[in-house]
């Protein structure tokens, strides 16, 4: 009986070392975050647990900010619509003579403004908080896509454009870029800067959803794993 009461206090020893240097590790490893202001990018250095702990919370603060935003809202269009109005409403342009300040997605939305890929951020990443995968990508405009009931649909949040039919339902990205005049048709006479808005769309070449979805780096697991396969990648 002594050998086995010696063996856990031993083991017990020795688990709580090991938790000791893991909260010694934690605390004293270092880790940096970046922030670019007028897109001039500069580095901070600050503790590892730190940076965890701020992206636990900014993880909590979208789900639950996506929570209010589609509350009642049970079908996918209804869920994307809501955060596309959201989004429309509450990130406003950034004024010109403001500095763009570029650094973390629940930052551009306490500030409530942004330029186009940050607004285009802002409603990809609550869209795939919501259940949709969502991604963005710039041509001559910001156009962000979400996966709606089984195909892509396509979105200008910039310039307050849904891409769908007459009866509302969303058109389908694929078929979109193939025929960049419907996209014309649908946007009008509006001509950002100061290009047709066809122009627009076949900037960006064919329609491709990219490996990594940027929307997901917000979110703990895939982003764990988006990290781990960087490091083995780079053990090789």
């Amino acid at each position: 009986m002594a050998r086995r009461g010696g063996r856990r206090v031993a083991a017990a020893v020795a688990a709580l070392g090991l938790a000791a240097g893991g909260v010694w590790l934690l605390a004293s490893a270092k880790a940096t975050t970046r922030q670019g202001i007028n897109f001039q990018p500069a580095v901070r250095s600050l503790p590892l647990y730190a940076k965890a702990v701020a992206f636990l919370h900014r993880h909590l603060e979208h789900a639950l900010l996506v929570r209010e935003i589609t509350a009642g809202r049970r079908t996918e269009p209804e869920r994307v619509r809501a955060i596309f109005a959201w989004t429309r409403e509450h990130i406003r342009p950034t004024p010109k003579d403001w500095p763009v300040v570029d650094d973390h997605i629940l930052h551009i939305i306490i500030r409530g403004h942004g330029v186009d890929d940050q607004m285009a951020d802002v409603f990809t990443t609550l869209t795939r908080y919501a259940g949709l995968p969502a991604f963005w990508r710039q041509g001559g405009v910001v156009f962000s896509f979400a996966r709606v009931e089984g195909r892509w649909a396509m979105f200008d949040v910039a310039n307050g454009i849904l891409f769908t039919d007459e009866a509302g339902q969303f058109l389908d990205a694929e078929e979109l870029f193939r025929h960049p005049e419907r996209a014309q048709a649908i946007a009008g006479l509006r001509a950002p800067r100061g290009r047709p808005y066809r122009w627009h769309v076949e900037q960006l070449g064919a329609f491709q959803v990219p490996e990594v979805l940027r929307a997901e780096q917000q979110m703990p697991w895939p982003r764990l794993v988006f990290e781990l396969r960087r490091a083995l990648m780079a053990a090789r």
